[in-house]
């Protein structure tokens, strides 16, 4: 049973990280989007705090998350992880580090690098830092859905699906404020993202 926590601490931890920092994106070409999405790109220093919830298909577990990004560099911190205390994460291009209270830390050269060898496969950390601003990851082909007011409501890319729930305004954009992201049998539910920019 700890085996399995520690493994869910991982997943709900390491899907949080991202060191990519390209502003190229695979979308279709409209003119209000791509003026929504420069906008986004633009966004490079920001803030949120909210509830992640992480389900597996056999376990559902949340925790309270604060994700503070200035460029490339960025600090998770995760409270009442699985159970398993504390967990912070540090990270810049070239180093990646995650400390969970009490335990001593993992360390790697890249965010895909510590996941795949904490849990031997693959998940979408370097794309999750465009999606939560809602905004396809760059690099790869995406299938967009968008709003009338060219908010990303619906996106499939790299076998995973992200849905944008809800969306509130913040400052010179809207931001979405609650996502899910899934790929059977995992699933990432982002709720009350509160955004500072």
């Amino acid at each position: 049973m700890n085996a399995r926590i520690n493994v869910l601490a991982i997943i709900m931890a390491s899907t949080l990280i991202s060191a990519c920092t390209s502003t190229r994106m695979d979308a279709p070409v409209n003119e209000n989007w791509q003026a929504r999405r420069n906008v986004l790109a633009a966004i490079t220093t920001w803030e949120f705090t909210g509830r992640i919830g992480v389900r597996d298909g056999k376990e559902a577990h949340s925790s309270r998350i604060r994700w503070q990004q200035q460029d490339e560099d960025y600090v998770i911190n995760l409270w009442g992880t699985l159970n398993a205390g504390a967990t912070e994460i540090t990270g810049s291009p070239s180093l990646v580090t995650l400390q969970q209270e009490g335990k001593a830390p993992l360390v790697a050269a890249t965010p895909e690098g510590l996941v795949y060898e904490q849990l031997g496969y693959d998940l979408p950390v370097t794309q999750l830092r465009y999606w939560i601003k809602g905004m396809p990851a760059p690099g790869s082909v995406g299938a967009p859905s968008f709003n009338e007011e060219n908010h990303l409501i619906a996106l499939e890319q790299d076998g995973w699906s992200v849905q944008y729930l809800a969306y509130t305004n913040y400052d010179t954009e809207s931001l979405p404020t609650r996502i899910r992201i899934e790929k059977a049998p995992l699933r990432l539910d982002f709720v009350r993202l509160d955004w500072t920019l």
